[in-house]
């Protein structure tokens, strides 16, 4: 494996200066999605569990916007989500991933993490679980359950960031009801070793004070992502860094420190390059339209991809290989049908929540009203113009400096309508039922600005990665022979082998789930090692 400045291990702690220490049958550290369900579910299992967790208890930062991308729940049943077949659940995701994930860990999601929703939504009221809004449900007469090979399925249920965090929290609280004890403002600094095994961690309580957490059975890595290290940023994200070329553009999650701790403990990284939300694709339309794909057009007005390629991430990777400038998606008034032939994937358009319908109307109202254009705000604080004209020359007048551009935009719009009209698009092969003529004013453009020198690169600035330390089908650590390293597990984003070479998604909310429910597998895992 190549080395990285990161990746050089720190001097060992000295004994002399750790204070005490803590036993019990497994260390966790982090107490995010992951972290959490594998608490819970080892400490109802009966396993003595130790958790690090370096933010505060009662302010902490939890990733996620509410979407948990399931199938097969007891409460989408009764919310009307048709059954999804398993077996072409992980056919589609062996294919989006092409072949990369382990087929037996993603099986394991796949079989229980309906059954890991209910479980994690229990201490909820029945109130608060009603409230739940079941995504793209009911499906629209126009639901393509494939595109291009790849397929996608509705029910994905958004529960709102302020629910999903007072569920995890919940969940917290019945862990340590069961006997699991939670260490926050405690940072985990290097993990512990006898020989080849790992046996515990070493953490720096508040203070400053260092403490031996043991665990018998087990360290669990559940730590998180590396997207806000920029060093492991460019140097993991290798097709990203190919296409960015300035700017701190890593994002939102946290700094790689466990995973950091796993490579120094001798685990071997996934691949590159890794995968990780943005970075590496553009598309306009982000938190107005979803993954509509409307036409879209470069800073020269001209139309550069297929639109809906399977998903909006892997039609929107010509995006961030289009001259630095603007990105526009183009529609008309019909925009609202045209939403209702989206596939479901992560940035969906939610056509069936009226509160998102609202905000779409608003939004094309303010546009229609502003003389220059109306400035939105999207969920990731960028603003993104959006503009509105009674006739395509006058939008073209609105995007586009030059003459050439705008004559090269209009073209561009005759020759999609004439491809809509044939029902066959000869140029870049999208799907027949996506081609919807730009025809009924007035006429829209949403945009948004490719420029591989600025921090937000090709996208908005990263969410996360999900790519990390190779493990195996029981989440445990692979050493640089691959073999299992004895006592070091990893799960959630620290954790590889998940999603291939690219987060892409057959349902929103995919990365939080699979946290939640490999966290809770390995959890029980732990702890029926422990019984044996």
């Amino acid at each position: 494996m190549r080395e990285f400045a990161w990746a050089k291990a720190p001097e060992l702690i000295p004994e002399h200066t750790i204070q005490r220490m803590e036993t019990a049958d497994v260390v966790i550290i982090g107490a995010g999605h992951a972290g959490t369900c594998a608490a819970r579910a080892a400490a109802e299992a009966r396993a003595s569990v130790l958790v690090l967790e370096q933010q505060t208890e009662d302010k902490q930062f939890i990733l996620g916007i509410g979407e948990i991308g399931h199938i097969n729940s007891r409460w989408q049943r009764d919310k009307g989500v048709p059954a999804v077949d398993i077996d072409e659940f992980l056919d589609d995701w062996q294919t989006r991933t092409g072949n990369r994930s382990d087929y037996r860990l993603i099986r394991k999601y796949a079989e229980n993490c309906g059954d890991c929703f209910d479980w994690f939504i229990e201490p909820l009221s029945q109130e608060e679980r009603d409230g739940i809004h079941p995504m793209l449900t009911p499906q629209s007469g126009h639901f393509p359950k494939a595109l291009n090979g790849f397929k996608a399925w509705s029910g994905t249920p958004n529960m709102g960031a302020a629910l999903q965090n007072k569920a995890l929290k919940a969940n917290q609280r019945i862990a340590a009801e069961n006997g699991a004890r939670f260490y926050f403002e405690t940072k985990a600094l290097q993990l512990i070793k006898d020989g080849d095994t790992v046996t515990g961690a070493i953490g720096e309580a508040p203070g400053g004070s260092l403490c031996r957490f043991l665990g018998r059975q087990g360290v669990v890595l559940a730590t998180g992502d590396y997207s806000r290290n920029p060093e492991m940023c460019r140097d993991l994200l290798a097709e990203s860094d190919d296409l960015i070329d300035g700017g701190d553009w890593s994002g939102h999650g946290w700094d790689g420190s466990g995973i950091r701790m796993g490579v120094w403990a001798g685990g071997r990284l996934e691949p590159r390059s890794h995968a990780a939300m943005g970075g590496n694709y553009c598309f306009p339309g982000f938190n107005l339209i979803g993954s509509a794909a409307t036409l879209r057009v470069n800073c020269r007005g001209r139309h550069y991809s297929n639109e809906g390629f399977g998903t909006h991430i892997l039609a929107a990777t010509a995006g961030a290989r289009q001259p630095n400038g603007m990105l526009w998606g183009i529609f008309d008034s019909s925009i609202a049908d045209e939403l209702t032939w989206q596939a479901p994937n992560h940035a969906v358009f939610d056509y069936s929540d009226p509160k998102e319908l609202e905000k779409l109307r608003a939004s094309l109202a303010k546009a229609r009203e502003a003389k220059d254009g109306a400035l939105l705000r999207d969920k990731a604080g960028a603003v993104r113009p959006l503009y509105c004209a009674p006739t395509l020359e006058g939008l073209a007048a609105l995007l586009f400096d030059t003459d050439g551009d705008r004559a090269a935009f209009l073209e561009t719009v005759e020759r999609y309508n004439a491809l809509c009209a044939r029902g066959y698009d000869a140029d870049f092969g999208k799907d027949s039922r996506l081609l919807h003529p730009i025809r009924k004013a007035p006429f829209y453009a949403c945009g948004n600005l490719k420029d591989s020198h600025k921090p937000g690169g090709q996208s908005i600035k990263l969410l996360v990665t999900v790519s990390g330390l190779l493990i195996d089908h029981n989440q445990q650590v692979l050493g640089q022979d691959f073999e299992p390293i004895p006592g070091l597990y990893a799960t959630g984003n620290c954790s590889g082998c998940r999603f291939g070479f690219q987060y892409t998604t057959s349902v929103p909310g995919q990365s939080i789930s699979i946290a939640q429910t490999l966290g809770r597998e390995l959890g029980r895992y732990l702890a029926g090692r422990n019984a044996q």
